[in-house]
């Protein structure tokens, strides 16, 4: 009988409960038949977030961590398991993230990403891209700790921690080739109604660039209105069909291609 192994998904959130309800709803579809949980770390003391689900866990802390690297080792710290997966808030993870990542994990490498990714854009689905986002990433928990975890930083915390680790383990972290039906990963810029972090703090040089900004523009959400305070109750679920949205979009391109090759072959 094939083993499959227990993995951990660690989330992050931070003021905004709306997006935060789609990417648990991400996890909550996924295919993967072994065990799995999902960690999710809440610090925006005006917020205490609920979800009841056996493989789910809501942490709600009242006091904020000093910065993005520093929680996302508290994160990892949380997680059960020892295949752990980012999972940012704002973004879409398809069904089959879980299940295509552990078939192609190599537990020799003990890092995992995909080389390419759609791109969500105020609505508008496009790609695929080139994946340069380590929230489509899973790795091993020996390789975190062998680096010391994250680095204590704001909005670079992610790209340091995959710098360290092509340092320590050369090749490493060099991404997979995989086809447009295999990509699982959705990244969201535009549109979401909420803020960004890598577009945050860009005038602004230090190690914790962007974390200031963003705890100022959900206190400004707050103060006008736009997002929920004290309890709220997560209800998962996805804004849009994003699964249809990306089958739609592989069908379209599937008929170009053959529109391309056969008006080639007559000219020819």
């Amino acid at each position: 009988m094939e083993t499959r192994p227990a993995v951990s998904c660690f989330c992050l959130t931070y003021g905004r409960p709306r997006l935060l309800e789609e990417a648990i709803h991400s996890f909550l579809r996924q295919d993967y038949a072994g065990p799995k949980e999902m960690i999710v770390l809440n610090d925006y003391a005006d917020q205490v977030l609920e979800l009841d689900h056996p493989e789910v866990q809501v942490i709600n802390l009242a006091k904020r961590f000093r910065t993005l690297g520093e929680k996302m080792n508290a994160a990892v710290a949380l997680a059960s398991h020892d295949l752990l997966f980012t999972w940012d808030d704002d973004d879409i993870y398809l069904p089959h993230r879980l299940s295509f990542s552990v078939a192609a994990f190599d537990s020799r490498k003990g890092f995992f990403n995909a080389a390419s990714a759609w791109v969500w854009n105020a609505g508008s689905l496009s790609g695929p891209a080139q994946n340069r986002f380590h929230a489509a990433s899973c790795w091993s928990r020996a390789l975190f700790d062998a680096i010391g975890g994250y680095a204590a930083a704001g909005s670079a915390a992610d790209a340091m921690f995959e710098q360290r680790l092509a340092a320590a383990f050369p090749g490493a972290t060099a991404h997979f080739a995989v086809t447009p039906e295999e990509i699982y990963y959705v990244y969201r810029w535009h549109g979401t109604g909420s803020y960004h972090l890598s577009a945050k703090g860009q005038a602004r040089s230090g190690q914790n660039r962007g974390y200031p900004e963003v705890a100022a523009a959900v206190e400004l959400q707050a103060q006008r209105g736009e997002i929920p305070l004290g309890r709220v109750v997560l209800q998962p679920c996805w804004q849009h069909d994003y699964a249809q949205l990306v089958a739609d979009r592989l069908v379209a391109q599937r008929t170009a291609d053959a529109t391309t090759k056969g008006g080639n072959s007559i000219k020819q």
